[in-house]
């Protein structure tokens, strides 16, 4: 998948996870997933988070490829230690977004999964899984991620100003 998609597919799981509890839907939420949905790319410098962080993102890719660690399991599980580890040291906002970070970057996972490719759940067993439903870059991949969005957002109830506002500030999608 692509950063123009990996970003909607990350806020929609972000919603339909604050339909399923008390959450509400708010913009520094719907941000937070958005950039968890763009942070397994992280080892790749090419990415829409990589150009931005060449300094993390060049000697990643060196060490660990693309399409590794950073898109299995594992990459998870460290994130969820991690995440909260920071909000009880550093700042309790923090704390607020774990949930969405990690969403977002589990649907990053299973966006990639959905194509030939694949990822390396299991890292560091290089076995691939795949449900190869589109290629990357295809139209049936704009059209499933755009469905799905819509989906959320009209069975959700998502008020249109919320993703506008969200959308807004996000410069990959602005077209900053």
């Amino acid at each position: 998948m692509q950063a123009r998609n990996h970003i909607p597919f990350a806020m929609s799981w972000w919603w339909l996870y604050c339909l399923g509890t008390d959450q509400s839907i708010e913009a520094v939420g719907t941000m937070a997933a958005a950039m968890g949905g763009l942070l397994p790319d992280i080892d790749h410098p090419k990415s829409a988070l990589g150009r931005r962080i060449p300094f993390i993102s060049i000697p990643l890719s060196y060490l660990v490829g693309h399409r590794g660690v950073t898109h299995s399991l594992m990459a998870v599980v460290v994130m969820l230690i991690m995440l909260p580890l920071a909000a009880f040291t550093m700042d309790t906002r923090i704390a607020l977004l774990v949930a969405p970070v990690c969403l977002g970057y589990l649907s990053h996972i299973t966006g990639d999964a959905m194509t030939p490719s694949g990822v390396p759940l299991l890292w560091p067993n290089r076995k691939r899984y795949t449900l190869n439903l589109f290629k990357t870059t295809s139209l049936l991949e704009s059209v499933f991620v755009g469905v799905f969005t819509i989906s959320v957002v009209i069975l959700g109830g998502i008020a249109p100003s919320v993703m506008h506002n969200t959308i807004a500030q996000i410069p990959f999608m602005a077209g900053r």
